[in-house]
């Protein structure tokens, strides 16, 4: 029996096997490329769209993406949140408040940006243009000078009175402080907007927010706009996050704990136990497969002991007792052994490591701990 069939030996609630969850943790690059070549097969076929959110600061260990296409999502090539900028519903209002509050706006000038883009949308709409706005839309309105050319036209071709001219410029010289400050951030959802194509089957999206660790506001912004897509597309996506192992792992957690039920998931971590205990937590509730390979640090090793669980254990102890006397050590009596008495006392159950850290620390290539539905088997993959 391989990995795959003990795993879906253990049949969760009928659930089908290629949507069960995974999540790999330690170094053991051979394990990691056994299960990566089976997440993605897994994938592939089941025409998901794969997202690849990388956590590395260098090139992983899974180059090579077999069947998928891989484009990087900052080449500006995928549009994954066309319609950003529109703020007609309370769910577009608040994706848009929640990413411009990461970026550092406050909840007061978020509205006033709301306010603003609502603006844009009627005079583009009195204009005749009802298509989806666009930063370059935006950059058309970046100044009063602008704004009344725009206004003025529509005063011209008779759509505008003078009265409702007055009105509409009042109203941007209220929100134009918060515009002013929202169209400095345009430069960096551009790369998102931009694409002339949607995630489509086939395509693997890497996000990689590894290489923005020390700038965690786009690092949520690539994360947000990404699970905006999944939450409108829950079962044609899969999402498999690669990560260092170090670090701040916030991005990843927030992933996770937003992440729909019906969406797949996989977590390939060179240490997942780095993380407090809080977090490991979020990990053990969201993947009910956990296969532990050899980690490095024994801190991660002793979470991994303590995850895998204790046995009792009995042991025996034995004593001889020799009678000293010379009545009791005649020559017939050494011979038989009769001078001398055996006892055997089986001592009180004492609790042990299923897998102790130092066979977690020294585990030997391909092989790794599987844990699900409760229990542990060391397997070789």
């Amino acid at each position: 029996m391989n990995y795959l069939q003990y795993i879906a030996s253990m049949n969760y609630g009928n659930q089908p096997f290629s949507d069960i969850r995974f999540l790999l943790s330690g170094t053991d690059s051979a394990v990691r490329q056994v299960l990566g070549h089976h997440i993605l097969t897994s994938a592939f076929n089941r025409h998901k769209t794969l997202f690849l959110v990388d956590n590395t600061q260098n090139h992983s260990e899974l180059t090579n993406l077999g069947p998928y296409r891989v484009t990087n999502i900052l080449n500006g090539d995928i549009n994954l949140c066309e319609d950003l900028l529109e703020v007609f519903s309370l769910k577009g209002i608040s994706r848009l408040r929640s990413l411009l509050m990461d970026l550092g706006f406050d909840s007061s000038r978020t509205m006033k940006v709301v306010r603003y883009l609502s603006f844009v949308r009627e005079t583009e709409n009195r204009l005749g243009n009802s298509g989806v706005l666009t930063a370059d839309i935006l950059m058309e309105y970046g100044g009063s000078t602008l704004v009344k050319w725009k206004l003025r036209q529509l005063v011209e071709a008779g759509k505008l009175s003078d009265h409702s001219y007055e009105y509409l410029l009042c109203r941007f010289a209220e929100v134009s402080s918060a515009a002013a400050d929202f169209e400095m951030f345009l430069v960096l959802l551009e790369p998102f907007l931009h694409g002339t194509s949607q995630p489509t089957e086939g395509i693997a999206i890497r996000l990689p927010i590894g290489e923005f660790e020390s700038d965690k506001p786009v690092q949520k912004m690539m994360s947000k706009l990404m699970m905006s897509f999944v939450n409108n597309n829950p079962d044609s996506c899969a999402i498999l996050i690669l990560d260092a192992g170090k670090g701040d792992r916030s991005e990843i957690l927030d992933i996770l704990m937003t992440l729909p039920i019906t969406t797949n998931a996989y977590l390939l971590s060179n240490d997942a136990f780095s993380m407090d205990e809080e977090n490991i937590s979020i990990l053990m509730n969201t993947f009910p497969v956990r296969i532990y390979s050899r980690h490095e640090t024994m801190i991660s090793c002793s979470k991994i002991e303590s995850c895998c669980g204790y046995v009792d254990v009995v042991k025996r102890s034995y004593t001889t007792t020799i009678d000293k006397r010379l009545r009791a050590n005649s020559a017939f009596d050494m011979l038989l052994g009769t001078n001398r008495t055996e006892a055997e006392m089986r001592n009180a159950p004492v609790r042990e490591a299923r897998y102790r850290r130092e066979i977690i620390n020294a585990l030997r290539s391909g092989t790794a701990i599987i844990d699900c539905g409760g229990v542990q088997v060391l397997f070789q993959f």
